[in-house]
């Protein structure tokens, strides 16, 4: 097996002047961001438990690695962006230091899946909280 494949890594945002942005291909993080936004600014943070008893199971592990509570999309997709994680301690503070947050490349459909089951969640809770 290559391991150059294993180490290939996809860009999904650009981190400078302690904002993320993330790539226009992946629409579904900018939602999930509007999401998390709207119903932070009504709460405060949003918990990890809520999260979980609305998101798909097969895709809970992805939120092994979160916080209780829940304040940007780059919490919840550190399980994925590991090896960038530095760029999420301390709520996102030092987003400047790091240009790129990247996935590697052979986690892309686990991470698209994911994406999906989570912005489903979120407009669940969302709805509800409306409600």
């Amino acid at each position: 097996m290559d391991q150059g494949l294993n180490k290939a890594r996809i860009v999904i945002g650009h981190g400078s002047d302690f904002e993320i942005v993330w790539v226009e291909d992946l629409a579904t993080l900018s939602e999930i961001e509007g999401l998390l936004k709207t119903m932070n600014a009504a709460s405060g943070s949003l918990s990890k438990e809520a999260i979980l008893a609305t998101l798909d199971p097969k895709v809970h592990y992805c939120l092994d690695r979160c916080d209780n509570s829940i304040q940007s999309v780059a919490e919840l997709i550190e399980n994925f962006t590991f090896l960038d994680a530095t760029i999420f301690h301390n709520r996102e503070m030092h987003a400047s230091l790091h240009q790129k947050i990247s996935i590697q490349t052979d986690r892309f459909a686990e991470f698209s899946l994911y994406l999906s089951c989570l912005r489903d969640a979120l407009s669940t809770l969302h709805n509800a909280e409306r409600c």
